[in-house]
């Protein structure tokens, strides 16, 4: 299938989704929804219907199977011109606990000389491989890699090659389907459990697809904060087979179009990865991207792919340190597991790169031998110096001490835990960062509706923005809320992505906010020094079995939650039938002193204010014991004239929403839920309750009503100084 045909598939499927939502769409909106979608598709970016793997293991299946044929054939006949004609074509290896053969590395090769020209539209697909080789080399080549492999193979490989090649597809594509690991996300396995080793694989080594536009997002923050004229280095420590690299290298010509595409990519482009062809295929793709540059077709294409491979290094990236830290005497000495200066790595980084970015792997540290000498130089290593250690930590780490003296940028993409886990790992990067000088920002994105990284990963992450100028003498933090959104939307999410400013300790946690009433309000209220956990007498956890037989001055809280809080108080038998089995989970249990202290709780944890600030200082998912115990209200808002307010709200959200329980079955387990949500009304009255209680201003009741409408609809806000505009569903 071609690639247009695929899109006119998915564009299809995200009408019809429209449809069967029951939003009106008239014919010629549909015929305009229909063009817009066929501008703006691109099969390297998720959205409603598209899923990123999926995509690419249509196009990447049939190259894999024929990087295989091919590796048989070879390690069956081995060669050792092979491995001295490989070398001669790459550059430095500093070794990396990833092995792979010469059979399996003249495999890909070949296959990526094919692919690469096919995508240029250097060759048709109807080529052979020998017609792909001369290409690359520019003639016959005296050591011919196709000449190794049996004629069979040869022959059985172009065909799998052909089965689905398609130039257009293969230039989109091109980071992806150069992957070795194939199919392994949540849905390949749930289709066919025989990926599940190859997904386990890639959650063992971190490897995640990263979609084009988030790659182009970062690189554009990162080149915006630094307002240079002439082009900059960039560095991507852990580069895969070439995302961000490549959108750097996209960007770059945007900027500067009337500098040498090669030069731009020789000179300012740098990679390291522990997998060797992880390198050659980023070089590949960047070869393929300079095809359409006329200046850069007059040379040999390998001369192009050497000089991009040349800056492409196969090493630990946690083994690197600044060129300032290089040992006396130990230039060019470093063995297989030692220290070495970046200069070493990459002459033109002496300084430091102007520009670090890239996707790190969401992976544990592993056993090392150098553990100890790791956890000296990475003090988020130091913190928990074991093998079970999340890695990504010391990407951070390495961001900031890599980068460039004077005016530098980074950009990592991390899992939204960044924000909220209160591990030593999390607490002492966290503490690294408000240290370190510079603006630093936090985009963070929820996994429902859509997500990051695509259907097929569904994970919640955090893009950490920074940037460095001379001028810069601490830390600058600005944040932003957990976003939620569509996949119809998500263009309009990263155009309209904006920060606010905060201030104060983020050790125990960066707040997830968006703008200036929501500023002010989180300002107020973590300078409470009262909190929920000092006005009732427990808070401890029961089964949902146990709460028909609870008291009346019992408050229950579901241990999750999404476009609202699970609270409740005692609920009837007849909900719970006997002889069902019943969610396990167990519930938070809140004793009070009194029926109406329960209810006034009840209403509190109810309102619009504690779902926004369970949000911003929660990761979208979990309800913990430490957010109900420091929810900041407690015995104040429990006394009094606020406390019998409270009481009555709470009275008349419980007799109205008691009977209209949500009851669910999940994997066989029945779970029972209470929503708020459709109570406005009352639950404004609590709101101004508590905000008379807290003195905070009478528009964040207004505020909070708009951020609860917003993330239950999961629609956009797009902040314009002191306006702000909605952007509602297609």
């Amino acid at each position: 299938m071609a690639a247009p045909a695929l899109e006119m598939r998915f564009q299809a499927d995200a009408l019809n989704e429209t449809a069967i939502a029951g939003l009106a769409i008239s014919e010629s909106d549909l015929s305009r929804e229909s063009a817009r979608m066929e501008q703006a598709f691109r099969l390297a970016v998720p959205r409603r219907g598209h899923v990123l793997s999926t995509v690419a293991e249509f196009y990447g299946s049939s190259i894999r199977d024929a990087v295989g044929v091919l590796s048989a054939s070879l390690a069956r006949k081995p060669h050792a011109d092979i491995t001295r004609c490989l070398r001669q074509l790459r550059g430095s290896d500093y070794g990396s606990e990833v092995y792979r053969s010469d059979a399996e590395m003249a495999a890909w090769f070949i296959a990526g000389i094919w692919i690469a020209a096919v995508a240029g539209t250097k060759i048709h697909i109807s080529a052979s491989l020998g017609d792909a080789e001369r290409w690359f080399f520019g003639g016959d080549p005296a050591d011919s890699l196709a000449s190794l492999f049996s004629a069979r193979a040869i022959a059985t490989a172009e065909k799998l090659l052909r089965e689905q090649a398609d130039a257009a597809a293969y230039l989109e594509l091109l980071p992806y389907i150069l992957d070795p690991h194939g199919p392994g996300s949540r849905l390949s396995v749930r289709r066919d459990p025989s990926t599940r080793t190859a997904r386990s694989q890639k959650r063992a080594d971190g490897v995640f697809y990263t979609p084009a536009d988030v790659a182009e997002y970062m690189t554009n923050a990162c080149l915006d904060a630094l307002h240079a004229d002439l082009p900059l280095s960039v560095f991507d420590p852990a580069c895969g087979t070439g995302v961000f690299l490549r959108a750097a290298f996209g960007e770059l010509q945007r900027r500067f179009p009337d500098t040498y595409a090669l030069s731009l990519a020789s000179e300012c482009l740098f990679g390291a990865d522990i997998d060797p062809w992880a390198l050659d295929a980023t070089a590949f793709v960047i070869l393929a991207d300079l095809q359409t540059d006329p200046t850069t077709t007059r040379l040999r294409p390998v001369a192009s792919w050497q000089r991009m491979r040349r800056n492409l290094v196969r090493i630990d990236t946690l083994r690197i340190d600044p060129a300032a830290q290089a040992p006396s005497g130990s230039e060019g000495n470093y063995g297989d597991r030692g220290r070495i200066p970046i200069s070493s790595l990459f002459p033109a980084l002496r300084g430091g790169p102007a520009v670090v970015l890239g996707n790190p792997p969401y992976a544990d540290l592993g056993a090392r031998a150098d553990l100890d000498e790791i956890a000296n130089t990475f003090r988020t290593i130091a913190i928990k110096q074991q093998p079970g250690a999340e890695i990504y930590f010391a990407f951070i780490e390495q961001m900031i001490r890599l980068a460039g003296s004077k005016a530098s940028a980074g950009a990592l993409v991390l899992p939204l835990s960044i924000a909220c886990n209160i591990g030593p790992q999390f607490v002492a990067a966290r503490k690294l960062i408000s240290e370190t000088r510079g603006q630093w920002r936090f985009a963070f994105f929820d996994r429902e509706p859509h997500a990051l990284f695509g259907e097929d990963v569904k994970t919640r992450n955090t893009i950490v923005l920074w940037s460095r100028a001379p001028r810069d003498k601490n830390a600058v933090l600005a944040t932003g809320p957990l976003r939620k959104w569509r996949g119809d939307s998500r263009a309009l999410m990263f155009k309209s992505l904006s920060f606010t400013a905060i201030s104060g300790d983020i050790r125990r946690g960066i707040p997830k906010i968006d703008g200036a009433l929501q500023a002010a309000a989180l300002e107020v209220l973590v300078s409470r020094w009262r909190s929920l956990g000092q006005a009732v007498r427990a808070i401890e956890r029961r089964s949902l079995a146990a709460a028909p037989n609870a008291d009346d001055q019992t408050v229950f809280v579901g241990p999750t939650a999404y476009n609202f809080l699970n609270v409740f108080l005692k609920p009837p038998h007849a909900f719970l039938q006997k002889n069902v089995a019943l969610s396990e989970h167990p519930l938070h249990a809140i004793t009070c002193a009194s029926r109406g202290d329960a209810l006034a709780v009840f209403a509190l944890l109810s309102s619009h204010l504690a779902y926004w600030w369970w949000h911003a200082h929660g990761d979208g998912f979990h309800v913990s014991g430490r957010f109900l115990s420091e929810f900041p209200f407690g015995p104040e808002a429990l006394d009094g004239q606020p406390g019998e307010a409270l009481s009555r709200c709470g009275e008349e959200l419980w007799s109205t929403i008691r009977t209209s329980p949500i009851i669910s079955l999940n994997r066989g387990r029945t779970s029972l839920a209470f929503t708020p949500n459709g109570y406005d009304g009352i639950r404004r009255k609590i709101d101004q309750v508590l905000a008379d209680v807290a003195g905070l201003k009478v528009a964040f009741v207004e505020e909070l009503q708009q951020f609860t409408a917003h993330a239950v609809a999961a629609t956009q806000r797009v902040r314009t100084n002191s306006r702000t505009h909605e952007q509602e569903r297609i």
